[in-house]
C-alpha cells in the first residue's frame, strides 16, 4: 500500500538518494513506501521486485531499499521504479501487525533491539514482534505518545544488496 514505510531519521549524512531500477512485467505494482528486493549477482540484471511476507531474512533476502515512487510496470510491459538506497543510520516508521503488542511505552521498550520481520497482508506491510537472530529489521527507540500506532526500525546491514 502506498506509504507503508516512511523515513523517520535520515542519519548523519542526510537523504541517501534514489536509484532507478527496472521492474519486470507484472500486474503487481511496487508502491512508494514499500520494500524492494534485488537479487545478488547479475542473474536478473537491474530488475527489482516487491518484498514478500515474513521477510527480510539475513543472508536470504537482499533489499535495494524503499520505493520512492510507484513502479510503472503493467501486466504486459516492464517498467521502472525509483528506490531510496539503504544506508547505515537511516531509520523508518511502520505500523505494527498487532497494535496491542506495542501500545504502551513499557511494551514498546521491551521490544527495542528485537530482530524482526515484516508481514504483507492484503497489500499492506506491517512489522511483526517475534525476535530471531536471522530476522532483518531491528526495533529502534520511539516515544509512543508522539508516534501512536507506529514502530521505528532499521534494516540490518546483512539484508542490504550493497552490504
Amino acid at each position: 500500500m502506498l506509504g507503508d514505510i516512511q523515513i523517520y531519521d535520515e542519519g548523519a549524512f542526510g537523504y541517501p538518494g534514489d536509484v532507478e531500477y527496472a521492474v519486470a512485467a507484472s500486474a503487481t505494482l511496487i508502491n512508494a513506501g514499500e520494500p524492494v528486493l534485488k537479487a545478488l549477482g547479475n542473474t536478473t540484471g537491474e530488475v527489482v521486485s516487491p518484498m514478500a511476507s515474513n521477510e527480510p531474512v539475513v543472508g536470504t533476502n537482499y533489499l535495494a531499499g524503499i520505493a520512492a515512487t510507484t513502479s510503472t510496470n503493467t501486466a504486459s510491459a516492464a517498467g521502472t521504479v525509483k528506490v531510496t538506497k539503504l544506508v547505515p543510520g537511516l531509520t523508518y516508521l511502520i505500523a505494527p501487525k498487532v497494535a496491542a503488542t506495542w501500545d504502551t511505552q513499557a511494551e514498546y521498550d521491551a521490544l527495542v533491539g528485537a530482530r524482526v520481520r515484516m508481514d504483507l497482508t492484503a497489500g499492506t506491510y506491517t512489522i511483526l514482534a517475534a525476535d530471531n537472530s536471522t530476522y532483518g529489521c531491528v526495533v529502534e527507540p520511539l516515544d509512543v505518545s508522539k508516534y501512536p500506532g507506529k514502530v521505528r526500525f532499521s534494516f540490518r546491514n546483512g539484508v542490504s544488496y550493497n552490504a
